[in-house]
């Protein structure tokens, strides 16, 4: 219950900081532009580091079990319907499974 209470804090501390020009919120730890990122950033990166959602390549069908996996077993906060759905949207469009433009190893 403790990690769950850390993990939504610092997801809400960071969806406030977001629009603030701090580098952090400028960066977004490497994560592509897109509709979507904010959320992804703030939910997903306030327990780990946005390279591990980078180097994954998911259905959108993967990403979601994905993310009930994370609020079952890893006490993530469930995000409400309509951020659950941008996530989602921006998880499956930035990172699935067939990227050609994702290179592993500079292949």
């Amino acid at each position: 219950m403790m990690r769950r209470a850390k993990c939504l804090l610092a997801a809400l501390l960071l969806t406030t900081t977001c629009g603030a020009n701090s580098a952090i919120a400028q960066e977004y730890d490497g994560l592509p532009p897109g509709e979507g990122r904010v959320e992804v950033f703030a939910w997903c990166t306030a327990c780990h580091s946005a390279q591990i959602i980078i180097q994954q390549g998911l259905s959108r069908a993967n990403w979601d079990e994905t993310l009930v996996w994370m609020v079952e077993e890893q006490g993530m906060q469930e995000p409400d319907a309509e951020t659950r759905k941008k996530i989602l949207d921006y998880l499956s469009k930035q990172f699935p499974p067939e990227r050609p433009h994702y290179k592993v190893d500079g292949k």
